[in-house]
């Protein structure tokens, strides 16, 4: 019966009312027999149990401390009719929501990448990354024709977006970032400027300008060792470190603490990621992020100098590529 209250507990944490009246309705089953299975009185069927982890998005593996070299993972399929960026992109902004309520909550981050949370803050720069993954990864029909104006509306995302880079603001976190962090996103707006798909070269422009003012933000954060965001929900902040890695990053993985329970997400097909709850993989993966971050530089409150260097190179790369935008006919 242990495991059986173990997936119990884990039901409770996400139950959006009384947990028995859920689990009667959900097995249809009288509520007297939703208490004896609540308190392990009465063993719950292979059947049931499968429907109350798909019901709750609860992996079992995880309640009963799988260990084995066969690791389960969760994911989006990108390429299937019921697959939609905005659920995709609500399920981040829950699970995001929800640790920024944790008293302990923490993640890790190496950043292959930028990582989205940040994007998401500036207005010009996430319209592309949106449009991009549509058009570009997706290959939505609506968008084979399209081209990108920063200054086109993507209503169905904004609040979500500016959602997802709110929380994250109130969840303590480091993350390690390299000098190719900011590459694959250059060479996106490269590809575009090259194959004629900006409204206008200018539209590259400010997304170029708003990546100097993620870089700006982000150098602020690093010296305070403090991520600080004021909106209408109200003021988020917590603690914050950055690091430099001259090893280069080959993965995005983020792993989220909330509680008892690891989140760890790896990052796939561009922006999709699969998501384990398996001790054993998240184990091995806080080892790897663990050993970068032990090879990384400290950029936060201290080694000014450094931060300053890396950020100046940061910047020469996007001036870079400003003055291509601006020079191109």
């Amino acid at each position: 019966m242990e495991i059986q209250l173990a997936l119990i507990k884990a039901c409770k944490e996400k139950a959006k009312d009384n947990l028995a009246n859920e689990l009667a309705d959900l097995l249809s089953i009288n509520l007297d027999a939703a208490y004896r299975r609540i308190r392990g009185v009465t063993p719950m069927t292979i059947e049931e149990i499968a429907l109350i982890c798909r019901h709750y998005k609860i992996s079992f593996d995880a309640v009963m401390s799988y260990q084995s070299a066969l690791v389960p993972f969760q994911f989006n399929a990108m390429f299937k009719d019921k697959f939609h960026i905005l659920e995709y992109l609500t399920s981040i902004r829950d699970e995001l929501m929800f640790a920024s309520q944790g008293k302990d909550s923490r993640m890790a981050i190496t950043a292959m990448d930028i990582p989205y949370f940040r994007q998401f803050g500036h207005k010009s720069l996430r319209r592309f990354k949106l449009f991009f993954w549509q058009r570009s990864v997706l290959n939505l029909e609506s968008y084979r024709h399209k081209k990108f104006e920063a200054e086109e509306s993507i209503d169905d995302y904004e609040e979500i977006v500016e959602n997802i880079h709110y929380y994250y603001h109130g969840i303590k976190s480091y993350e390690i970032w390299a000098p190719e962090t900011l590459e694959s996103t250059i060479r996106q707006i490269q590809y575009y400027l090259e194959s004629g798909l900006f409204v206008s070269n200018l539209d590259a422009v400010k997304i170029c300008d708003d990546l100097h003012n993620l870089l700006d933000i982000l150098e602020k954060e690093a010296e305070t060792g403090q991520k600080r965001i004021t909106s209408s929900k109200g003021i988020l902040s917590s603690p914050f470190e950055m690091y430099q890695s001259d090893i280069f990053i080959s993965n995005n993985c983020i792993q989220a603490y909330v509680g008892n329970t690891t989140f760890t997400h790896i990052t796939f097909n561009t922006f999709n990621h699969l998501m384990t709850f398996s001790p054993e993989f998240s184990e091995e993966c806080r080892l790897w992020v663990e050993q970068m971050r032990s090879k990384a530089i400290l950029l936060s409150e201290v080694s000014e100098k450094l931060r300053y260097q890396f950020f100046l190179s940061m910047r020469k790369r996007v001036d870079q590529l400003k003055n291509d935008a601006s020079s191109v006919r």
